[in-house]
């Protein structure tokens, strides 16, 4: 078995692309060839110094944002409706090893001779947009999850933390037209795959004026055009994207064109 075909076994094997026999199979050769299991002890390994990575420039980037969304988030004006206030971060969930990952352990791992295949396609639109998207974490909204009275922010933060997007996207559209609500309301729609919506929702956000998250907005916006299928749209806000150093968004915004073009 060539470098190449072994690399696939072990990509297929960390990103939970195999069945139950073959990955017992798969830890079967790794205990009888040393080869193998030293490869996939490099793989391992690089991976988790990538999501490390990732990590502490999210960690960076969202206590950013919390000090300058505090200042802009209304609060209260009646005693039964809660102070609105932001929350620390939350690591974020992670569905999936993002491309992007796949190709910076692909450098990592050159100098070690292996080499990492990238995944194969996807059968539809939604399905590439879906494979990309990653709820954005609740930085708006501080959730008191006992006492209170009922209040249609806390229902909807509730609702999108909890993954009921469907829920969460009536919940906000209930709610003033802010950027903040805006933002987790086209949130909502990705997660319910309502591409059209969302990309409407992220347009508007991204032809404001100012907001601290317009930057992360505009790859939503390219996700959700991806997402419904138009393809060309999608390649130019990425590209616009990447042409931006620095930009938030910049190693999710990689991923998703490599997977367009």
């Amino acid at each position: 078995m060539s470098k190449e075909e072994s690399q696939k076994r072990i990509d297929d094997y960390l990103l939970g692309r195999t069945s139950h026999e073959d990955r017992l199979a798969f830890e079967e050769d790794t205990r009888q060839n040393n080869e193998l299991g030293e490869q996939l002890a490099d793989t391992e390994l690089a991976m988790a110094a990538i999501e490390l990575a990732e990590d502490e420039a999210m960690k960076a980037r969202l206590q950013s944002l919390e000090s300058k969304l505090r200042q802009e988030t209304p609060t209260a004006t009646t005693t039964s409706t809660p102070e609105a206030k932001v929350v620390n971060m939350k690591a974020r969930k992670r569905s999936r090893m993002s491309l992007f990952g796949i190709a910076a352990a692909l450098l990592l791992l050159l100098a070690a001779g292996w080499w990492i295949m990238q995944p194969g396609g996807f059968d539809s639109p939604g399905q590439l947009a879906m494979a990309n998207f990653e709820p954005y974490p609740n930085i708006a909204y501080q959730i008191e999850r006992s006492g209170g009275a009922a209040d249609p922010e806390k229902e909807a933060y509730i609702a999108y933390e909890a993954g009921n997007f469907k829920l969460a996207s009536e919940a906000f559209k209930a709610l003033p037209a802010t950027a903040v609500n805006k933002f987790y309301l086209g949130q909502s729609l990705l997660g319910e795959q309502n591409f059209t919506a969302a990309a409407t929702t992220f347009r508007e956000i991204v032809n404001a004026d100012a907001f601290n998250l317009r930057q992360e907005s505009e790859y939503y916006l390219a996700l959700a055009l991806a997402g419904q299928g138009e393809t060309d749209k999608a390649i130019a806000e990425l590209k616009n994207i990447v042409a931006e150093a620095g930009h938030p968004s910049l190693k999710e915004a990689k991923a998703l064109l490599e997977d367009l073009q």
